[in-house]
């Protein structure tokens, strides 16, 4: 499976630990995925998402390392276009009030909202050190924040992120708006597709509905062989579901909690049926290969867990969910008695030891996109993004 270098995926991480424990030196698989490019027809409301297609690898270890991911599901997960009626009208650009609700935003106001947190999020990659952090500030909050800090912590040891090389932005396309409700905070989800191919998906949000404090709080590069399915007409807006199951099969808490057991390391006996498009192969080959590296000098235990407060979900129009939010894993290696483990630069950017006799912890935030059934439309719920950022490191 390939992720691109800018996620620091599951393959870095795994690398970074696998050094530090060994003193090898095995560099991560961060070949990019490839994926086409946005297709947004001439109507302004008409929103075309991009499917990222499947590479051999993905679907090899799909098919014989997870079995939960080899069947399909009967959902219809092509995009399609928004509200492909509406053209060149008022209703494009201004809040449209229907029988189904009413958006928070205008598209032109969430438009230009986008283009200018993308704008402020390449100035934070592009900034000098003295001004990084007021830079951040701008462009991100929660655990995206801490991810992108964790980018650029990391940049002497895996190189600059793209953006610090990048001329402009990436072009925003909005996929959807929340829907007016009774709480004040607004959503923005939008489609970037890099220089590299890699569709991104970006998470805006204004806690306070006001336009100038929307910021990142959730971004993942698309899966490969995934595709965004159609969300309500932008004009329209998407509902949200922020707590309880409503009309999904479970609550989107439930289904994250759930995926953070999955990928536990050691594995628990029972796995839930879920599509991961390689992603959970991936994570456990990942461990399998760091227990064998440090196999009779430490003991190797993975846990995840759920960030609750950085749970956003969005309807699609069929009424099934896409659920956004944040993991943290512990890679946790407990030194046996008489061993002396030596971390490398990646360590100790974070962490100032130089050798570790009793333990090594290494920290990752993981943000993941998933599809979720409702009552009325069943398939297997799906991992449509997810990115890895190792953000801290101690030990003793």
């Amino acid at each position: 499976m390939k992720f691109s270098r800018f996620s620091v995926a599951v393959a870095m991480s795994s690398a970074l630990v696998v050094s530090a424990c060994t003193g090898a030196d095995t560099p991560a698989d961060t070949a990019p995925a490839t994926a086409g490019t946005a297709d947004s027809t001439e109507d302004a409301e008409a929103t075309q998402t991009t499917e990222a297609p499947a590479d051999e690898e993905t679907e090899t270890a799909t098919a014989t390392s997870d079995a939960a991911q080899t069947t399909g599901d009967a959902a219809d997960t092509t995009a399609g276009a928004d509200d492909a009626a509406v053209t060149g009208d008022a209703a494009t650009t201004t809040a449209m009030t229907t029988d189904a609700g009413t958006a928070d935003l205008s598209v032109e106001d969430a438009e230009q909202i986008a283009a200018e947190v993308l704008e402020d999020r390449l100035a934070y990659y592009q900034a000098d050190d003295d001004e990084r952090e007021e830079a951040l500030e701008l462009a991100y909050d929660r655990s995206a924040m801490e991810a992108a800090r964790g980018v650029m912590v990391l940049r002497g040891v895996t190189g600059d992120p793209a953006e610090v090389e990048a001329e402009e932005p990436a072009e925003a396309n909005v996929l959807a708006i929340s829907r007016e409700d009774d709480t004040p905070e607004q959503l923005i989800l939008v489609q970037t597709v890099p220089e590299d191919e890699v569709p991104l998906l970006h998470l805006m949000a204004s806690e306070d509905g006001e336009s100038s404090n929307f910021r990142i709080i959730w971004e993942a590069p698309m899966l490969p062989g995934t595709s965004v399915p159609t969300f309500d007409r932008r004009s329209v807006g998407s509902p949200t579901q922020d707590r309880g199951a409503g009309d999904l099969a479970e609550a989107p808490r439930d289904t994250l909690r759930t995926l953070a057991s999955y990928i536990n390391w050691p594995q628990p006996d029972e796995t839930p049926d879920y599509r991961t498009h390689g992603y959970s192969p991936a994570v456990r080959r990942a461990a399998e290969s760091q227990a064998a590296a440090v196999e009779g000098q430490a003991t190797l235990q993975e846990r995840n867990w759920l960030v609750s407060d950085d749970i956003r979900t969005l309807l699609f129009e069929d009424g099934s969910a896409f659920i956004m939010g944040s993991l943290l894993r512990d890679t946790k290696f407990t030194v046996n008695q008489g061993a002396v483990l030596t971390p490398p630069e990646a360590f100790t950017v974070f962490a100032d030891s130089d050798s570790l006799s009793q333990e090594a912890v290494l920290r990752t935030t993981i943000m993941v996109g998933m599809r979720a059934p409702s009552e009325e439309v069943e398939f297997k719920p799906e991992m449509i993004a997810a990115r890895e950022q190792l953000i801290d490191a101690w030990g003793s």
